[in-house]
């Protein structure tokens, strides 16, 4: 029998890979390499251009604030440009300026997501090869931004008033059940077994069979 463990190769790989990758991350050669290209005096972010331990700021201007409520501070590592670079260790811990480039940790998750960060406000991540964010667009184009709002203000519009005529009627065809036997929580009197009434108060007069057969109950 199975022990539960995963046997499938291609599961284990990136296991295996990121367990392979923590480990020369912690070695003492990366982390002298990662102190002199990636964290000494003047070295910033190729990306966004902050440097180690700088305050991260939003689109607004307003400092960005971590989970725990500490300050959002810049981390500087080294990014690496092309994949075989992965495939030992001596590729990954030799430094070499044309394939690697110092990089903050935000910039270097969107680098592996095929994003950099928006030229123009240094904040948004941008497919590579975008000129801009859609933030910085709407702002380059008020035109566009109001179109935008406009059409959520007809939509919000729309919307509310669909929900107005559906209440409407509800509390039209909310009459009291023309059936003298319907009783407290919906039950049948005309029932042996107090069942619930299945016929709505707009059926039951012509649908329910005891209603006629036992003259139990009258129209209100």
């Amino acid at each position: 029998m199975s022990n539960g463990s995963c046997t499938c190769p291609q599961a284990i790989r990136p296991i295996t890979h990121r367990v392979t990758l923590r480990r020369w991350q912690r070695s003492a050669r990366f982390i002298e390499m990662r102190e002199k290209h990636a964290r000494g005096p003047g070295i910033v972010c190729t990306h966004c251009g902050k440097a180690h331990g700088e305050q991260r700021y939003d689109r607004q201007g307003n400092p960005k604030i971590r989970n725990d409520g500490k300050p959002d501070l810049t981390v500087m590592t080294i990014n690496h440009l092309y994949e075989y670079l992965y495939l030992t260790e001596d590729l990954y811990l030799t430094w070499d300026p044309a394939t690697m480039e110092p990089c903050c940790t935000v910039c270097n998750g969107w680098f592996r997501k095929g994003m950099v960060v928006c030229p123009i406000c240094k904040v948004n991540p941008v497919r590579i090869g975008e000129p801009m964010c859609s933030a910085c667009y709407l702002d380059a184009h008020p035109e566009i931004r109001k179109q935008i709002a406009e059409r959520k203000e007809r939509a919000e519009t729309t919307r509310r008033q669909i929900n107005r005529d559906r209440a409407e009627k509800r509390r039209t065809l909310k009459k009291k059940h023309p059936c003298r036997s319907h009783r407290i929580g919906g039950k049948c009197g005309l029932s042996a077994i107090g069942s619930r009434c299945t016929y709505s108060p707009t059926k039951a007069l012509k649908m329910c069979p005891d209603f006629v057969a036992k003259k139990g109950a009258a129209a209100a």
